[in-house]
């Protein structure tokens, strides 16, 4: 099977690791930090980007260990082996569909509201199919298209949110700082069941490793990539939320947050424009899994845990165009008939589930390479196990059927990849 030309630069893996991380959640999630945390909101963004970056650092050693792609399911397969590694790379690849649905229901749900066309479910679930099969045909065409789109979005994102912080500061009243936390029917307030709920906001830097064997210097650049976008990010949400809060004290209560603390200071053209930017957002991760899922699939088919028809390439284009069928198919069935809380608390357990495998498998190669050619984090284990512990804690604040669901996950992908490598098995010739 023909590797893949490498084309994919830094500044394109900038822009998938901004736009793996910056999505709806920032302008949807600030309304549930507010009710979990009250005035420590800004500092629930911290305590999970700190989680966030240490886990980034973790795969930027894993990254510069090799230069194939499949980002966490391939460090586990070269940790732990085959099946396990596997394991980990279906939940992976979950997570990642989970996240891209999600996120297609939530730039369905804002242009809903540009275009005036409320929220219908049919009009809601005919945007989803827009923009799925849309961007199917961009990423179908290759992926340079796909990542030169991405970095476009990125750009207009981050600017937009650095305009809305730029202008609202000057709006913030003190007073607005100190509200208590009002955690609605079900949520845990506190400090770290805001950061849960932050999370999905945070996570996607792990896209970035995926199409590492389309990336160029890939040992240097992906790692680059992540923890910069991460801090980056990070440092945004935090004077985000404090701007949102500063602004709009009924923030908690508010179903388009951003939007409306806009509105506050801005007036009705404001939260138009804050809207635009919110869908681009949204747009600009759905580009980011776009290119990432199928490459996800495509690596399961190449290594027999998928039927071999899904790392089928286009002959033209060079791009997997069997998974990324299959992606959109998927996407849409999920995008189209669940809500986009659903989607990402889900998405949360499968996330944190590989970023615990991709900690662990570092330690692991150390052990086998004391001297490994690559970058090494410092302090020995310390890093590793910090991230390690943060991921568990987060757990802490999963419920069970969230829990269920994602073992339930595991177990249906484990069977059929185990059925499938077993029957693509080579067969013995006859004597």
């Amino acid at each position: 099977m023909s590797r893949p030309t490498r084309q994919l630069t830094l500044v394109d893996c900038f822009g998938l690791g901004i736009n793996g991380i910056v999505g709806s959640g920032i302008f949807l999630l600030p309304a549930a930090l507010q009710r979990r945390a009250g005035s420590q909101s800004p500092l629930a963004w911290l305590v999970v980007g700190a989680l966030c970056t240490l886990i980034a650092l973790c795969f930027a050693e894993a990254a510069s260990r090799t230069d194939r792609s499949g980002g966490p399911y391939r460090y586990a397969v070269e940790a732990f082996g085959p099946l396990v590694g596997f394991a980990v790379g279906w939940i992976t690849m979950i997570s990642s569909l989970l996240g891209y649905a999600a996120v297609a229901r939530g730039f369905a749900e804002h242009a809903a509201y540009l275009v005036g066309g409320g929220d219908s479910v049919v009009a809601l679930a005919l945007c989803v199919v827009a923009v799925v099969v849309f961007l199917a045909i961009v990423n179908v065409i290759g992926v340079k298209l796909s990542a030169r789109t991405g970095d476009v979005i990125s750009v207009i994102k981050v600017l937009g949110l650095l305009a809305f912080v730029g202008v609202g500061l000057f709006f913030v009243k003190s007073g607005n700082l100190h509200a208590a936390p009002a955690p609605a029917k079900g949520e845990t307030p506190g400090l770290f069941a805001a950061a849960f709920a932050g999370l999905f906001a945070c996570t996607g830097f792990e896209y970035v490793p995926v199409p590492a064997g389309e990336t160029i210097n890939p040992q240097r650049t992906i790692g680059l990539a992540m923890v910069v976008s991460v801090v980056g990010a990070t440092l945004l949400y935090m004077v985000v939320q404090t701007v949102a809060m500063g602004v709009l004290p009924t923030i908690g209560s508010s179903e388009r947050p951003i939007v409306d603390a806009a509105r506050a200071f801005a007036g009705n053209g404001g939260a138009t424009a804050i809207a635009v930017v919110a869908t681009l957002s949204a747009l600009g991760f759905c580009v980011g899994s776009a290119i990432v899922v199928p490459r996800y699939i495509e690596t399961f088919a190449q290594d027999a845990f998928l039927p071999r028809i899904l790392a089928r390439r286009s002959a033209r284009f060079d791009t997997p165009v069997i998974a990324i069928i299959a992606t959109s198919v998927l996407t849409i069935a999920l995008g189209a008939t669940l809500d986009f809380d659903k989607l990402a608390d889900v998405s949360n357990v499968a996330i944190v589930a590989q970023y615990i495998s991709t900690c662990i498998a570092i330690m692991i190669w150390r052990h086998r390479d004391p001297t490994p050619a690559g970058f090494r984090l410092p302090f020995g284990p310390v890093i590793p196990l910090l991230a390690i512990a943060g991921s568990v804690l987060f757990l802490f604040h999963v419920s069970r059927v969230e829990l269920l669901f994602g073992a339930a996950l595991l177990v249906a992908g484990l069977a059929f990849g185990a059925a499938t490598r077993f029957f693509r098995r080579p067969r013995a010739a006859s004597a």
